[in-house]
């Protein structure tokens, strides 16, 4: 098999990891074929490879579901990430305190990912899901990292991105976005209402190394007619206060890390 072959053939195995992980129930070897535009033959061949390495579970009905390695993997890059074990309190607090949905992001490689989601107390029904990459420019979550952001990174993302309009209300304006963040730096919380979502407000303060570099956020989202201006304003500074002690957390495991290497 070529080099491109082979290529190929692991791009349809991720496609397939990649329909199965935003399901929430199993599913069959037919609409999973017809999700990912694979044949039913190679869907099988990958599914039955995945089967036999615990990637996938196949339950009596012939139905397919994300499988204990994967758990495995994720539970791999958490502890290795330290992020989520440092957190998790704060993530708490923020729940209690607010009553909301609160989120964790990881920021790596250009990119920024839900790493855990606490509930709300009260119903509140959200698409977002752990695993999955969130928008920048139109979540308070990455509009919090890009605010931690160096200038020239903000300008390159903006450049490259296209701000399309997820709701009536997302901000598509470079030039207005930029000025929100520079706000956003200076009282150490961003904020979107119903930018990303409809009737979803959020407030979200950064993660930050020693350098001031994001490597993350947390965001508190809530259903916009119970997170008033006064509200957000409310949580988005308690935010800010405890999402700064996770900064601190980092830093402080990091220059232990690094005397212990002298």
């Amino acid at each position: 098999m070529s080099e491109k072959n082979r290529v190929q053939v692991l791009q349809k195995a991720i496609a397939v990891l990649e329909d199965l992980s935003n399901r929430p129930e199993p599913v069959g070897l037919t609409e999973i074929a017809n999700a990912t535009k694979l044949s039913k033959t190679t869907a099988y061949r990958i599914l039955a490879t995945f089967v036999d390495s615990n990637i996938l579970i196949k339950d009596p009905y012939g139905r397919y579901q994300i499988g204990p390695a994967v758990v495995k993997w994720s539970a791999s890059y958490n502890k290795r990430s330290g992020l989520l074990e440092m957190s998790r309190d704060i993530l708490e607090i923020m729940r209690d305190y607010s009553g909301e949905t609160i989120h964790l992001f990881v920021f790596e490689s250009g990119r920024a990912y839900y790493l855990e989601k606490l509930e709300s107390p009260s119903p509140l029904l959200m698409r977002s899901k752990v695993g999955a990459e969130l928008p920048l420019y139109s979540t308070a979550g990455g509009k919090a990292i890009l605010s931690a952001l160096p200038a020239d990174q903000v300008e390159t993302y903006l450049q490259r991105t296209p701000l399309e309009s997820r709701t009536a209300n997302t901000i598509t304006d470079p030039k207005e976005l930029l000025n929100l963040f520079k706000i956003y730096k200076t009282r150490g919380y961003s904020e979107e209402n119903q930018e990303n979502e409809e009737g979803i407000r959020c407030v979200a303060a950064p993660i930050v190394d020693r350098n001031g570099f994001p490597l993350g956020a947390v965001s508190v989202s809530a259903p916009a007619y119970r997170f008033d201006d006064k509200q957000a304003a409310l949580v988005g500074r308690k935010l800010a206060q405890e999402t700064a002690k996770i900064s601190l957390r980092i830093n402080r495991r990091h220059l232990e890390t690094t005397k212990e290497g002298w």
